[in-house]
């Protein structure tokens, strides 16, 4: 009954919004992650006078889509920080912002370095019910059609114009399977395998909503494309020594290949900020490693345009106002003071 439910939903999403946009050919929205983890980052979010926080409020798009990671990873994860945080998120772009959890925020709350340690199971559940469940700022509120997925309520689709959104929720540290420090691990591990069903299935329900679409795009924190390529997947009886993302990788490049249409992948999590093609025998297929993560300090202007195949994502910087580029290169100059690594964010 559940899938049916989840299955009934995005027919009707495919159907409202098909009705009622068909005709727009450019869509743009805005993307921001990976930020603030410095008392700098944080005043350029802050409403009304911080720079990044004006810029959103200038271009007004229709949806701001936030990947996770909304604080440094060695600050505890306490609830006051993290209430902070979503009254700072909300604010940043009122009822129109979709926020998808990264691993700062509740996979490495157990870190043996923090100051103010926490279960990470017991974070991820402050997280939805702060985020999701109460919301008591009403993040979605403005964005027409927006559905959670049952049972898993981080979550979301929409539709806006010729273009199906999703989020899926996949963090870091291996997709929630490395240094499981606090929790039960058999738990936290149990997590995992429930959060990759979850995904799979919100995947190809996105693309079954797309086929009346023209272009589909996929926001989650993690990279997915940095990992061990020794390792083999993840299963039933090896949970842990294996790449935590090859199923949900592999579900996009075969879902992606048979669809045809250009779609964009958004992540955060690594600091190489790039727009590209990550499989040279699947075009249609790009992928957005988004600004942040105290590499390249600035938020995203994303716009699709139906009429240009060669180019159908195009994403300029809201601050810098230059292209994304085309290369990862993680030895581009960053835009921020703190020089502080990956390892220690």
């Amino acid at each position: 009954m559940r899938r049916l439910l989840d299955s009934l939903v995005w027919i009707l999403l495919a159907a409202t919004a098909l009705a009622g946009h068909v005709a727009s050919q450019t869509v743009p929205f805005a993307v921001i992650g990976d930020m603030p983890y410095t008392d700098t980052e944080y005043a350029l979010l802050e409403h009304p006078d911080g720079a990044i926080a004006k810029a959103i409020q200038a271009l007004d798009p229709p949806v701001l889509i936030h990947l996770g990671d909304f604080k440094q990873g060695r600050l505890s994860c306490s609830d006051e920080l993290l209430q902070d945080r979503y009254r700072q998120i909300a604010f940043l772009h009122p009822h129109k912002t979709v926020y998808t959890p990264g691993d700062n925020e509740w996979t490495d709350c157990d870190r043996l370095t923090l100051s103010g340690r926490y279960d990470e199971l017991e974070r991820l559940e402050f997280i939805r019910r702060l985020f999701f469940r109460q919301d008591r700022h009403r993040l979605t509120q403005a964005i027409p059609g927006l559905t959670r997925q049952d049972n898993f309520i981080e979550n979301a689709t929409w539709r806006i114009g010729p273009v199906v959104f999703a989020t899926l929720h996949i963090p870091g540290t291996n997709n929630g399977r490395r240094e499981i420090l606090s929790s039960n691990v058999t738990d936290a591990l149990n997590e995992a395998d429930r959060r990759d069903r979850f995904n799979n299935r919100w995947l190809h329900q996105a693309f079954a909503a797309a086929q009346s679409a023209q272009a589909i795009v996929l926001a989650f924190h993690a990279d997915i494309f940095e990992f061990d390529h020794e390792k083999p997947a993840c299963t039933d009886s090896n949970r842990t020594e294996c790449d935590g993302y090859k199923i949900i990788r592999d579900a996009i490049k075969s879902a992606a290949a048979q669809s045809g249409k250009p779609v964009l992948l958004i992540h955060g999590d690594t600091q190489a900020y790039c727009l590209n093609q990550p499989y040279y025998e699947i075009p249609n297929l790009w992928r957005l490693n988004a600004p942040g993560d105290y590499k390249y300090i600035d938020a995203s202007r994303i716009v699709f345009n139906a009429d240009n195949r060669e180019q159908p994502f195009t994403v300029t910087g809201l601050l810098d106002q230059k292209p994304a580029p085309a290369v990862c290169d993680n030895r581009l100059l960053s835009l921020s003071s703190n020089s502080s690594t990956h390892e220690n964010k």
